[in-house]
C-alpha cells in the first residue's frame, strides 16, 4: 500500500457509505447495458432485456402497490429500466435502501476511522464500469451504427411528422463524420479511465461528454435520461476529490498533485492476475465491440443498397383515380426498406400518411406479400411485373378492391441529403 491512513470526518463517512450503496446497486444497470451491448456485438438475435429484471419485478410492483404508488402495471407496462415506470421504481427503491443502509452502516461501524482502501477498490470498479460502457457507446458512433443513415422512409416523411428523437437520430446519422467524431471523444474518454496514471484525465473528459450527451437526452426527449444521468453521477463521483486540486491549477497557477492511492495484494501472484484483468477487460471490450461494429456497418450499407423509392404513376382501382390528396384509397408511394433488421414496406397516401407492413417478396411467384400480425387472412398479397429495371406494375385487392398501380424507382442516390457534398467554401 502506498498511502497513509486518515481520519474521515463523519459527513465524508456517511457520503462514502450512501454512495457506494447506491451507484454499487445501481451499477447493475450498467452491466445490463454492457451485456445487451456485447450481445448485439456477438449476434444479430434479439436480446430479451425484460428476462434481466424478471426476478424483482413482483418485489418492485409490491413496493409501488403498498409505499410509492407510482401507478406501475406489470401486465401492461414495460419491464425493464428506462424512462418508465419500472425505472423509476428502481432507482427510488435504490435510493431508498442506500440511505437505510448507510445509516444501520454508520450505527454498526461506528469505530472505523476511515474507508480509503474500500473506496480504492471501488473507484476501480466504477472506473472499469464506466469506462466500458463507454467504450461500447463510442465505438458504435466511431463505426457510424448507433444513429443509422436515413432509411428512404425518413428521407420523404415531411419534417414535422418527426418527434424529437426522430429529428437528432436522423440529423446525426445523416452526417457520418460528426458521428465519428463524436465517438472518437467518447472512446478517448473511456481509454483514458483505464490506465491509473490518465484517469483523472479520463474523469474530466468523461465528465464533459456526459453532461452533454445528458443535456441531448433530455432536450431531445431521449428515453435513456435516467440512465445517462447515473453515468454523468458515476463521472462526478469519481471526478469529485480532484475539484479542488484541478481548481488551484487551472485559476490560481498553483501546483496541484493528482495522486492516486495505490493497494497491493499479497502474495505477488494476485497482483499479477489482477494486472491481466484489468488489461484484458479493455481489451477484450474493444475487439468485441468493434467487431460487431463493423458487421453491423456492413450490414447497413448491404441494406442500403436495397431501399427503394417508387412513384406512383397511375392508380387504378374500377377507373384510373386521379391523384387528388383527398383520396383515401389512391397511393402516392411505395417504400421497400429496414428498420431494426427488420423488412418494411410503407404506403403513403396522397396526403403523406403511412401504413407501415411487415414485407415479403417472393421471387418465384412473382409477388409482394405484406402483413402486420400472424393472422394471414389480413395478409395482402400483390402480384408484381416488370417492363424495364425502374418500372413496377403491381395487381391484387386493396381494402376490398381490385387495383393496378404503376410505380417508378426514384434514384435513391440523387435525394439532396444523399447527392451534397461537404465543402468548406460555398458561392
Amino acid at each position: 500500500m502506498s498511502s497513509t491512513d486518515t481520519t474521515w470526518q463523519p459527513l465524508r463517512k456517511y457520503s462514502f457509505r450512501f454512495f457506494f450503496l447506491f451507484l454499487g446497486l445501481s451499477s447493475y444497470l450498467c452491466l445490463d447495458a454492457v451485456t445487451y451491448m456485447l450481445h448485439n456485438s456477438l449476434s444479430h438475435s434479439q436480446f430479451d432485456i425484460g428476462s434481466m429484471y424478471q426476478p424483482i419485478r413482483g418485489a418492485l410492483a409490491w413496493l409501488d402497490k403498498h409505499i410509492f404508488h407510482l401507478g406501475y402495471n406489470p401486465g401492461k407496462q414495460q419491464g425493464w429500466p428506462g424512462d418508465n415506470h419500472f425505472g423509476v421504481l428502481i432507482y427510488i427503491t435504490v435510493f431508498l435502501v442506500s440511505t437505510i443502509g448507510a445509516i444501520a452502516w454508520g450505527a454498526l461501524d461506528r469505530k472505523r476511522t476511515n474507508y480509503d482502501r474500500l473506496s480504492a477498490w471501488f473507484r476501480l470498479y466504477l472506473r472499469y464500469v464506466l469506462g466500458v460502457v463507454l467504450l461500447g457507446y463510442g465505438i458504435d458512433k466511431l463505426i457510424p451504427v448507433q444513429m443509422r443513415y436515413p432509411n428512404v422512409f425518413m428521407m420523404v416523411t415531411p419534417f414535422g411528422y418527426f418527434d424529437r428523437f426522430s429529428v437528432l437520430w436522423n440529423s446525426i446519422g445523416a452526417a457520418p463524420g460528426y458521428s465519428i467524431f463524436t465517438g472518437a471523444t467518447e472512446t478517448l474518454a473511456a481509454l483514458l479511465l483505464f490506465p491509473r496514471r490518465t484517469a483523472v484525465a479520463g474523469y474530466v473528459l468523461t465528465a464533459l461528454v456526459m453532461t452533454n450527451v445528458f443535456a441531448i437526452n433530455i432536450f431531445y426527449n431521449i428515453t435513456v435520461k435516467l440512465f445517462s444521468g447515473q453515468l454523468l453521477l458515476i463521472a462526478l463521483y469519481l471526478l469529485a476529490p480532484y475539484l479542488n486540486p484541478l481548481f488551484q491549477y487551472f485559476f490560481r497557477n498553483n501546483p496541484a498533485p493528482l495522486v492516486q492511492p495505490r493497494y497491493t495484494f499479497h502474495p505477488g501472484w494476485k497482483n499479477y492476475t489482477l494486472t491481466a484483468a484489468l488489461i484484458a477487460v479493455p481489451l477484450a471490450s474493444i475487439i468485441i465491440y468493434t467487431i460487431g461494429g463493423i458487421d453491423k456497418y456492413l450490414t447497413n450499407q448491404r441494406i442500403y443498397r436495397q431501399e427503394k423509392i417508387y412513384d406512383v404513376t397511375a392508380f387504378m382501382a374500377k377507373d384510373t383515380l386521379p391523384p387528388l390528396t383527398t383520396d383515401t384509397l389512391r397511393w402516392k408511394r411505395l417504400l421497400l426498406f429496414n428498420s431494426w433488421r427488420q423488412d418494411y414496406a410503407a404506403v403513403m397516401s396522397m396526403n403523406d400518411e403511412s401504413d407501415w407492413y411487415q414485407f415479403k417478396q417472393d421471387t418465384v411467384k412473382k409477388t409482394f406479400t405484406l402483413y402486420f400480425d400472424p393472422d394471414t387472412t389480413t395478409w395482402r398479397v400483390l402480384r408484381y411485373s416488370r417492363s424495364s429495371k425502374d418500372q413496377l406494375e403491381l395487381t391484387g385487392k386493396w381494402r376490398g378492391q381490385d387495383i393496378r398501380v404503376s410505380l417508378k424507382e426514384y434514384p435513391v442516390d440523387s435525394m439532396p441529403i444523399n447527392a451534397e457534398k461537404i465543402r468548406l467554401i460555398r458561392d
